[in-house]
């Protein structure tokens, strides 16, 4: 797979360098990782959930939440957020991916 917007996790390993090991293990992964459907993402990821289109990898112990699109027609996933486990838990993240009612 190929990843957009890598950007993202570097603006959050600035401010955790902690995370920067992870996250470097998750992107190797993801990068030689072949994805046709979700079932294939959960053989790389085991520790990932599907939500309203978005996947949600925990990554570093569930210490932080990458969340991503992933064209799989297109092989890349698109980052969206990362954010560590209160951040994620706030919930504001969800507002992107709910379904607006007509």
């Amino acid at each position: 797979m190929r990843i957009n917007h890598w950007g993202r996790a570097r603006q959050f390993i600035k401010k955790h360098p902690e995370a920067e090991s992870s996250l470097a293990t998750w992107k190797r992964a993801v990068t030689q990782a072949v994805w046709f459907n979700f079932t294939d993402v959960k053989q790389t990821c085991n520790s990932v959930d599907w939500y309203e289109g978005a996947l949600i990898f925990d990554i570093g112990g569930n210490n932080i939440r990458l969340i991503a699109v992933c064209r799989f027609e297109l092989g890349r996933l698109y980052i969206d957020k990362v954010l560590n486990h209160d951040e994620y838990d706030k919930g504001t993240w969800k507002k992107r991916y709910v379904k607006k009612k007509r």
